[in-house]
């Protein structure tokens, strides 16, 4: 049973229900608007990923993210992730290049291709300096201008931000995230309208035994696979040793040192050497 307090605004299926459910998109509008500047503001989006069930949440590998489509046919895909992955970035540009290519069919001309943008929210530092935004194009070496505006990518570090600034909405989305009952998001309910609803849907969801046993199994599912990864790390690990010891045994080299460099006991290295 997961406590009140474990229950955080950074899980991916309480995520995904504060942004992702059409009902209350006016959210989401307001979150996008915040990170992506236009000279068209968005006003309407097509949540084009809604699921969210025990069979989908318990999928091991899948991704909780957020896919909308806007009234300017962009296509944007926001996503947490709060376990620490130094291959964010390139992950992150995996799935915007499903997305982008997915568009259209092989006959298709190239000018139906609509702005997509991936804005990813993590949970962890992955840059170096202490920006906790940043925004990436495809640009000109030289000039430094863009090539094509048809890609974006965003990355959000929570932990990184300051201070709530009142002429940046996005900040107001990240400090809710960081914490929805810090005395700022509590100052930001008194005037953001849509932060005080995303504090009420938090709120609610964490007293819905529903939505608490979604929560629940993703946990168990995120471990599950955490697990996996580690074991098959670990086995491949052992593999690597036993192939190393079986070199050795071939070259000629003493058990003894074999067994100081593996160490593997003189036992284990003759009882692989008496399998080859």
């Amino acid at each position: 049973m997961i406590k009140d307090t474990e229950i955080l605004a950074t899980n991916d299926v309480m995520f995904k229900i504060i942004l992702g459910d059409p009902r209350h998109s006016r959210l989401l509008i307001h979150f996008l608007n915040a990170a992506i500047k236009s000279e068209t503001p968005i006003t309407s989006v097509e949540i084009t990923n809604t699921e969210l069930t025990p069979e989908y949440v318990w999928q091991k590998g899948s991704r909780l993210d957020v896919r909308a489509k806007t009234q300017n046919g962009e296509l944007i895909n926001v996503e947490m992730q709060c376990g620490a992955d130094r291959h964010m970035a390139a992950r992150a540009l995996f799935y915007w290049s499903r997305m982008f290519a997915g568009q259209i069919e092989v006959s298709d001309q190239y000018y139906k291709l609509k702005r997509t943008i991936s804005i990813n929210i993590l949970d962890f530092r992955l840059f170096d300096d202490e920006r906790y935004w940043r925004k990436g194009h495809i640009t000109d070496d030289e000039t430094k201008r863009n090539i094509t505006e048809l890609l974006e990518m965003q990355f959000i570090e929570l932990n990184k931000l300051r201070q709530v600034e009142k002429e940046s909405p996005i900040t107001f989305w990240v400090e809710f995230f960081r914490d929805p009952y810090s005395k700022s998001v509590k100052a930001l309910c008194d005037y953001v309208p849509e932060i005080k609803e995303a504090k009420q849907i938090y709120e609610k969801a964490k007293s819905d035994p529903k939505a608490r046993a979604l929560i629940e199994t993703r946990e168990k599912a995120l471990r599950d696979y955490t697990n996996d990864i580690a074991c098959a790390k670990d086995e491949g690990k052992a593999e690597g040793k036993i192939e190393m010891v079986l070199e050795l045994l071939r070259a000629g080299v003493d058990v003894d040192i074999i067994a100081q460099t593996s160490g593997l006991s003189i036992e284990e290295i003759e009882s692989l050497r008496n399998k080859q």
